[in-house]
């Protein structure tokens, strides 16, 4: 039996879980029986009959039944945006707005837009989205599919964070011409040169600035807000979330943030959070300002200022080089596959990368970047182990999200070189694998999303969700599987990896990633009792059924906050 402490052996458990399969994910990976509590901690973990000598007269337990109870699940890169839906594979993806939910096609869509327009005054904008893992390229609308339903209102449908359609009205709104070329993103043009409705990425500035502030996505009233964070957390608890890295919020939301866990937080996980700063093309049309203004806002901001509650705490600096694999507009070093001469978007250049990352640096701060494509990341490489090397110093911890398209090797010597980790999200493979087969030549489909080839060069990989889907179990089947959207197999032999480490990287690595290791990621004593107890025995079950396995029981800091059996009953 572990125990906390020495003294700890004549303290009595609040609670034990019992006659149950704990895996431990400690250093060596040891499964035991039961596991007692104290508090918001773990008080020892080992076999039933040892932990059943810390029953006392108060002692709340649980008997497992033979279950399988893994740590809580440490997601690296969560979104705190809108409620969630159910999707496949165990998992959830951003709920839809009620009118286009079940909507799959291009007349179902037109259908709909005509039905809003019915009731919509005329001139006003229609704003709406669709789900990028339903609508792939090849069943996107064009604007004329728009213009058939909608002559007068201004029609926007986002899908995903990476591209919109829009209609005529939008691009004679926007202004928007054969020579309108905004860089770090693409207005996409027909073979005349015309634009055909789809913007991408930092391209859809350009119509941003032309909508109603009111209408632009993700902004809603305070109190509204909070009502979407409150239900979208509460879902993720649901997945066997306790704890994850908020991958980009601003000062206002970090304020929202803990108004919320002052009121309710015992409920909902732990966050670690990301500043997110755009000292690229995303906000400015120069990248003389985007440097000046970003530097200016790093410096006038005090990580150690903003959260007192003990869930919450600042973690990196998120800023993002290039565009996402869901366009596709990623960063590549070679041309993609279906479009000869293109390479994706830089929407960060290199020597404002360089400049706002050491100062970010030489302040203390970690950087967590998003690079999408091997393009972006050679380069965010290059230039963070220029500054790693003028800036020596222990233990940075400095990551990439994402990673989707395996970078040169040369790039990767320098990843384990100067400890460059990755944020990984596996469950892209399902959700967007479609894009990545249209722009990637077959080689480097087999290696999306690499996992074990860079393990095995010494760089530490995280699991985590970024939306695509969210819900660990889909990440950990698309990990050890390697089965992508349309159920064929990527690269198993080079990048597959072991339901173990697959489960280590969603819960140890990850809290390594945050400075977190030492308080969560394992079910060890002194850590917080942050458990998950699992519809099947994830270690043993067949690989093809992981991703049916559901979370039953969730436990964070010793409380149970969500139980399956008990809403089921209460429905």
């Amino acid at each position: 039996m572990l125990l906390a402490s020495t003294a700890a052996q004549a303290q009595m458990a609040d609670l034990i879980y019992t006659n149950g399969k704990v895996v431990t994910v400690n250093a060596k990976n040891e499964i035991a029986q039961a596991v007692a509590v104290s508090g918001d901690k773990v008080l020892a973990v080992g076999s039933a009959a040892d932990i059943g000598k810390l029953k006392g007269p108060s002692t709340k337990v649980v008997d497992l039944g033979g279950k399988t109870m893994v740590p809580g699940f440490y997601d690296n890169h969560v979104h705190l945006s809108e409620p969630l839906m159910p999707w496949r594979y165990s998992s959830m993806i951003g709920k839809l707005p009620d009118w286009l939910i079940g909507v799959k096609t291009i007349p179902e869509l037109v259908a709909a837009i005509k039905g809003q327009v019915a009731k919509t005054p005329k001139g006003e904008w229609i704003v709406g989205e669709i789900s990028r893992e339903e609508w792939p390229n090849s069943n996107l609308p064009t604007k004329e599919d728009f213009d058939k339903v909608s002559p007068d209102n201004p029609v926007v449908i986002a899908r995903g964070p990476h591209t919109i359609i829009v209609n005529s009205r939008v691009i004679e709104a926007a202004k928007i011409t054969r020579d309108t070329k905004p860089k770090g993103g693409e207005i996409v043009r027909d073979a005349k040169g015309e634009p055909t409705g789809k913007i991408l990425e930092a391209a859809k500035r350009v119509v941003y600035e032309a909508m109603p502030p009111e209408k632009l996505q993700g902004v809603k009233p305070p109190e509204k807000k909070a009502e979407d964070w409150r239900t979208q957390m509460r879902q993720l608890v649901s997945l066997g979330v306790t704890s994850g890295n908020v991958a980009g919020l601003r000062p206002g939301d970090f304020q929202l943030l803990e108004s919320i866990y002052n009121k309710d937080g015992d409920e909902f996980p732990r966050w670690t959070t990301q500043f997110r700063i755009w000292p690229g093309y995303d906000k400015f049309d120069d990248p003389e300002e985007a440097v000046k203004v970003t530097i200016a806002e790093i410096e006038a901001f005090d990580p150690k200022a903003i959260y007192k509650h003990p869930k919450l705490k600042m973690g990196a600096i998120k800023m993002s080089i290039d565009g996402g694999m869901s366009a596709p507009i990623f960063w590549s070093t070679k041309s993609y596959e279906n479009r000869p001469g293109f390479t994706g978007e830089q929407r960060i250049p290199d020597s404002n990368l360089y400049r706002t990352a050491k100062r970010a640096i030489e302040l203390g701060w970690q950087v967590g970047i998003h690079t999408m494509g091997d393009g972006a990341v050679e380069m965010t490489v290059n230039e963070l182990s220029k500054i790693m090397a003028e800036l020596p110093s222990k233990d940075r911890r400095h990551y990439l999200h994402h990673v989707a398209v395996k970078p040169p090797e040369a790039t990767i010597d320098k990843m384990a070189k100067f400890g460059i980790g990755v944020a990984s999200q596996p469950g892209f493979l399902l959700s967007l694998g479609s894009f990545a087969d249209e722009a990637l030549e077959p080689a480097r489909e087999e290696t999306q999303n690499p996992v074990a080839s860079l393990v095995k060069r010494g760089i530490r990989v995280s699991f985590g969700s970024d939306e695509g889907p969210y819900g660990p179990i889909a990440g950990i089947y698309a990990a050890v599987t390697r089965k992508s959207w349309n159920g064929t197999v990527k690269g198993l032999k080079e990048e597959g990896v072991s339901v173990a480490d697959a489960l280590r990287a969603h819960t140890m690595e990850a809290a390594w990633m945050t400075f977190n290791e030492k308080e969560m990621g394992s079910i060890e004593p002194g850590k917080f009792a942050d458990l998950v107890v699992l519809s099947a025995d994830l270690m043993t079950v067949a690989p093809e059924r992981i991703q049916d396995i559901v979370v039953e029981r969730t436990v964070i800091g010793g409380k149970e906050v969500f139980n399956r059996a008990q809403q089921v009953a209460a429905r």
